[in-house]
């Protein structure tokens, strides 16, 4: 049996200064993103849903990491830079904004993960 511990438990994060929590990225310097997956209809102007989708993630104050294999499939993660934090709200926004595009034919959102302490 895999013994898997918990970074941002609450035992854990009691003894550790400010400092430690920074440089660990728990409690409440974790940085949560989410991954997405859009499978695109055929025959699609990919250029003004690619170049618009980064514009939205840019006006977001975030940023987007991931692939798009040039003919359906786009997959990445979106997570935070700077001083923004990705939290429900936002990411229900993006997700709403590219399930209300025509090219897409298909979308699968996770949930907020810790992009540190991912399992």
């Amino acid at each position: 049996m895999a013994f898997t511990h918990n970074p941002n438990s609450a035992q854990r994060l009691k003894r550790l200064n400010a400092r430690q929590r920074k440089k660990m990225r728990v409690g409440e310097f974790r940085e949560l993103g989410f991954h997405l997956v859009a499978e695109l209809h055929d025959s699609v102007d990919t250029d003004a849903l690619l170049d618009g989708w980064l514009s939205r993630v840019d006006d977001a104050g975030i940023s987007f990491g991931g692939h798009f294999d040039g003919k359906s499939k786009l997959e990445g993660v979106a997570f935070p830079v700077a001083e923004i934090k990705i939290d429900d709200a936002l990411r229900g926004e993006l997700v709403a904004w590219l399930q209300a595009r025509a090219e897409i034919k298909s979308l699968e959102a996770s949930e907020l993960i810790d992009l540190w302490h991912a399992v």
